[in-house]
């Protein structure tokens, strides 16, 4: 049976160029859209909350009108006037274009277009995995001890960045072929001050600080998943075979360490379910019936191709 799973969009009519060479138009279709024009979440607009069944193809549950089939046409990535990312989906349903924001989208705030994705298999938003580790990554406990992902159990206290020593409530394993979304990113010992191997999920978010002025994005935290920081000599990704993936959640979302590195536990919210295989979404909405996890308060660098300087920058080792 596949997972139905609840989530708000907002009506593509109700979010509209503020400026740009689409000034005054609502959201459109891909081959309307412009890259730059800044868009605005109209204030009085009101979301309205879809049931989708997760398969292949996603289609409206039985008491959405039409009950018919859900469109994904493009992932967009757009840029508040404050620097946050926030990535959406630009689905149709029931012949109405419709937005699914992964992050909380702030009303009468300008938005830009920076990037589009009509061809990526993320748009398959049932199978993607965030928020995971590989098997012998280990994870610093609450009294310090290193214990390898694989042997964690809920109610086990792990370390966090803000709140101290917090149980975990949920341990998910997934296994699949190590391809795309699926095949693991290894960083090797001391690269980043990892004090052994680390091996993660390429969408697998790292937090790190930055000193100095000379800084990628406007903050001293960002947030980088690890897939950008492959440069095929010294982070290496893994295709083929088969990978074994696992996903830790808490009563909220948290920074932990793997390997002495500052990572995200996994963000359960409505969003982030949604884009989780059906093996573990459905579980998680029975063990968070909330799903209402907010992130960590953090610059996430936007997504797509990463120049060789920027990469550097980041993999560079930072002064004590």
């Amino acid at each position: 049976m596949a997972y139905l799973y609840e989530c708000e969009v907002f009506h593509a009519a109700d979010i509209r160029v503020r400026w740009g060479i689409n000034e005054g138009e609502g959201l459109g279709l891909p081959a309307q859209l412009c890259a730059g024009d800044i868009y605005a979440l109209e204030r009085d607009a009101t979301p309205r909350t879809l049931h989708l069944r997760m398969a292949e193809p996603i289609t409206l549950a039985q008491d959405e009108t039409g009950d018919g089939v859900v469109t994904v046409h493009a992932e967009l990535r757009l840029m508040s006037s404050d620097g946050e990312l926030l990535p959406a989906m630009l689905i149709e349903a029931g012949a109405t274009l419709y937005l699914l924001p992964l992050s909380p989208m702030r009303a009468d705030t300008g938005y830009a277009l920076i990037g589009m994705d009509e061809d990526s298999p993320a748009l398959r938003m049932s199978e993607l995995v965030m928020g995971c580790f590989g098997p012998g990554t280990r994870i610093t406990m609450g009294d310090g001890q290193l214990i390898p992902v694989e042997d964690l159990a809920p109610g086990m206290e792990v370390r966090t960045r803000d709140h101290g020593a917090q149980p975990l409530r949920w341990v998910g394993k997934l296994t699949k072929r190590a391809h795309g979304s699926f095949a693991p990113v290894i960083f090797p010992p001391g690269l980043l001050g990892n004090l052994g191997p680390l091996t993660l999920g390429p969408l697998q978010r790292i937090f790190l600080y930055q000193r100095g002025e000379d800084r990628l994005g406007s903050r001293a935290e960002v947030l980088v998943q690890a897939q950008y920081l492959v440069d095929g000599q010294r982070v290496l990704q893994r295709e083929g075979g088969f990978a074994t993936h696992f996903s830790l959640a808490f009563d909220n979302h948290q920074i932990i360490y793997a390997e002495g590195i500052p990572v995200e536990s996994l963000l359960v919210s409505r969003a982030s379910v949604a884009r989780l295989p059906e093996e573990l979404a459905s579980v998680l909405a029975a063990r968070f019936p909330g799903l209402n996890q907010r992130a960590h308060f953090a610059q996430e660098l936007p997504g797509g191709p990463m120049t060789e300087d920027l990469r550097a920058a980041l993999l560079q080792p930072k002064e004590k």
